[in-house]
């Protein structure tokens, strides 16, 4: 191919309209190359320019008083997911960043928690007449707490399908940050889409709201606070449920309901495996052997299980070695010697 037609290739990559192509191929000397500076120089002229089309304001924004202002094309909705508060400097106004929907754990397992939360959810959304005929705010909450890997965050992930599936928005609070962007950007949020199904994520919620009162008092302001909003239901997880105040833990309309997720039972361990491993794996393996070796294990070991074992191809014997030495804390004996060299 000549650089003529590499350059015919890049102009189109670049979007190019075809009748720039053939006046940029027409007037361009035989002799000059991709390397030559006439042509790098237009070349990234147009790419600065295609750049600054995204950059600048396209439509006008409708103002009081018959006043109007550069705006950026709009949309009359934000499309369904997962989304975190941001702040754009340059617009002094919040904003709301998609964010990458994790499906690696994406499955049902045959746990109650699972079940009940996502019908008790469910219910929840369809209920929304009956929260207005008795004049109680259309909001639901949620904690579950357990022990560390053992598939809250999984539930997580089925409850935003399951309300991505309506048309609805996910809102992940994560920090102390997250939480005044919320309290501040919440009722702008409401006034955009007033009737949007929403769910906030407060993963880790002793992390926000632990012993520290001020903390707390915060994200009070978030539940049940001044800006009460309609149609919404907060997710709350924590691993450590005894550094949450009793206000949090034991209030009905701050969370309704109250879930331990336990370690996966017999059954919940084989469908796990089930769901990992492929037809010739099930062959190879044991799968009653694992499910016996497993007990007490968090689904979190047993991801580490499949990896081990399926995808790095070591033995489940060794494997299981090596979690068991994993609850053991590592330590370093200490040789009552202080310093380098001592």
């Amino acid at each position: 191919m000549d650089w003529k037609k590499q350059l015919k290739e890049i102009l189109k990559k670049n979007n190019m309209s075809e009748e720039y192509i053939e006046e940029t191929i027409e007037y361009t000397d035989d002799d000059l190359s991709l390397d030559e500076p006439i042509i790098r120089k237009r070349l990234n002229s147009e790419k600065d320019e295609n750049k600054k089309d995204v950059d600048v304001p396209s439509c006008w924004s409708n103002l009081k008083n018959d006043e109007y202002a550069p705006a950026y094309p709009t949309v009359p909705k934000v499309p369904a997911g997962v989304y975190e508060i941001g702040w754009n400097a340059n617009m002094g106004t919040h904003t709301l960043k998609k964010q990458p929907f994790k499906t690696d754990e994406l499955y049902h397992l045959p746990s109650y928690e699972i079940t009940d939360i996502l019908k008790d959810i469910d219910n929840f959304w369809n209920r929304a007449d009956n929260y207005k005929k008795y004049n109680y705010i259309h909001k639901r909450g949620i904690l579950m707490y357990g022990e560390p890997g053992c598939g809250k965050s999984g539930i997580i992930q089925l409850i935003s399908q399951q309300l991505i599936e309506k048309d609805g928005i996910v809102i992940n609070v994560k920090d102390e940050d997250d939480v005044d962007k919320f309290t501040s950007f919440i009722a702008t949020f409401r006034k955009v889409e007033p009737n949007r199904p929403l769910v906030v994520l407060l993963e880790d919620i002793d992390s926000l709201a632990g012993e520290n009162r001020y903390q707390t008092a915060r994200l009070l302001n978030i539940l049940d606070g001044v800006k009460q909003i309609e149609g919404v239901v907060y997710i709350a997880t924590t691993n450590y449920p005894e550094k949450l105040q009793e206000r949090i833990t034991n209030r009905p309309s701050r969370f309704d309901r109250r879930y331990k997720v336990d370690l996966p039972n017999e059954d919940i361990r084989r469908a796990y495996i089930q769901h990992k491993l492929n037809e010739d794996d099930l062959k190879n393996i044991d799968i009653e052997e694992w499910i016996k070796k497993t007990e007490g294990m968090s689904l979190s070991h047993l991801k580490e299980v499949v990896i081990s074992v399926i995808v790095m191809g070591r033995s489940f014997e060794e494997t299981i070695d090596n979690l068991e030495g994993l609850k053991k804390a590592p330590i370093i004996k200490g040789t009552g010697r202080v310093g380098f060299g001592k």
